[in-house]
């Protein structure tokens, strides 16, 4: 029994063939075998170039998804640097600052006369309101940010006016928003805008405000925070960066 179902399946391909063989040379007969070829040989061709299409677009869809990556992560670089600009320029800010006030005791290239020491509250800390200062500053540059926000805040309970104290307060903001708490980052920044309206750490703090609420996705106040230091503040560094953010967002 196997063997004659053998013989019949080996007989129905031997039969296919011999169909498809008789057909190859009827259609000869009328056209030319040279005519059939070719076309067969078209029908090849053509085959052979979808399958290159496909190939090509298949290509071209996986070099669109890379390149939409690598835009991801150059934007996402960019960002980070653009933030770590930011910060820079504003610790050199408050060096300028410092640096001023020094000038200021010194008498050297400033005609302002310094703050005299009455306004400093009469109970104060062990420390001088410069080491205290720098204290603070020193342990948010090593990223102790927890001590920053407690020596920062002690210069402010004893030091509140200042040349410096506006920059303590708005690196109290500072410290929050580095550790990613920023419902007490804007807080704080809002004190450097409400408590020292004069101070030149206010357009910082409003653009920080804005990448706050960004971080929060809460992205009409950050439009709204960008808005606000661009329009009051329009040839600072800070309002260059907030038409940068407001551009990249939707």
């Amino acid at each position: 029994m196997l063997f004659y179902k053998i013989i019949l399946r080996f007989g129905a391909s031997i039969a296919f063939c011999l169909s498809a063989l008789l057909l190859i040379t009827y259609i000869c007969s009328f056209t030319g075998c040279a005519s059939v070829w070719r076309f067969v040989r078209h029908g090849t061709k053509i085959d052979s170039l979808e399958t290159s299409v496909h190939r090509v677009d298949s290509i071209s869809r996986i070099q669109n998804r890379l390149l939409l990556e690598l835009k991801a992560d150059v934007l996402t670089n960019l960002e980070n640097l653009t933030e770590q600009i930011n910060q820079l320029y504003a610790k050199i800010e408050d060096n300028e600052t410092r640096l001023s006030r020094v000038y200021q005791k010194l008498g050297i290239g400033r005609t302002e006369e310094a703050k005299p020491e009455s306004t400093i509250t009469q109970t104060s800390p062990n420390m001088e309101p410069d080491e205290l200062y720098n204290t603070a500053y020193l342990d948010f540059t090593k990223g102790n940010f927890d001590l920053a926000i407690e020596g920062f805040k002690r210069y402010l309970k004893f030091f509140p006016n200042t040349e410096l104290s506006d920059n303590a307060q708005y690196w109290i903001g500072e410290c929050y928003y580095s550790q990613k708490h920023y419902p007490d980052a804007i807080l704080e920044f809002e004190k450097v805008i409400s408590n020292y309206p004069q101070g030149n750490k206010v357009p910082s703090a409003i653009y920080k405000i804005g990448l706050a609420y960004q971080s929060m996705n809460e992205i009409n106040k950050a439009k709204r925070y960008y808005q606000k230091v661009i329009n009051e503040y329009p040839n600072t560094t800070e309002a260059k960066l907030a038409k940068e953010k407001l551009a990249s967002l939707p």
